[in-house]
């Protein structure tokens, strides 16, 4: 009598697992959210020198997150949508690092050179 009560618990669990699967809401926020990320990070000349490779990595998960919403595969559109901005801050980030580095730099220089010879 044991096992039936636990397999029909069993039961109840998957269905109640299918039905919460079936009804995650699409990650709307989340993918104008990256999308708006994305865009914002792609027009930004320094970034596009600084940081290519992460750039395209955003763009790269951008692409699988919209795919994955075309399928209805709610779950891993929004792990690729949060990826996607993630990479994309990210490349932001890179880029403005290397910009203070290159303006850190110059001011280094300049203060070389203003300094008398010894």
């Amino acid at each position: 009598m044991s096992i039936t009560l636990i397999r029909g618990a069993a039961l109840a669990l998957t269905v109640a697992t299918l039905a919460a699967c079936s009804s995650i809401p699409a990650p709307t926020a989340e993918m104008a959210v990256a999308q708006s990320t994305i865009q914002r990070v792609s027009t930004a000349p320094q970034v596009t020198a600084y940081a290519p490779v992460e750039l395209q990595k955003a763009r790269d998960l951008w692409s699988k997150a919209e795919r994955a919403m075309e399928k209805k595969d709610y779950t891993e559109a929004r792990r690729y949508a949060e990826s996607a901005e993630a990479e994309a801050r990210l490349a932001e980030s890179k880029a403005q690092a290397a910009e203070n580095d290159a303006r850190l730099k110059a001011v280094q220089r300049g203060i070389q050179q203003a300094q008398p010879a010894r």
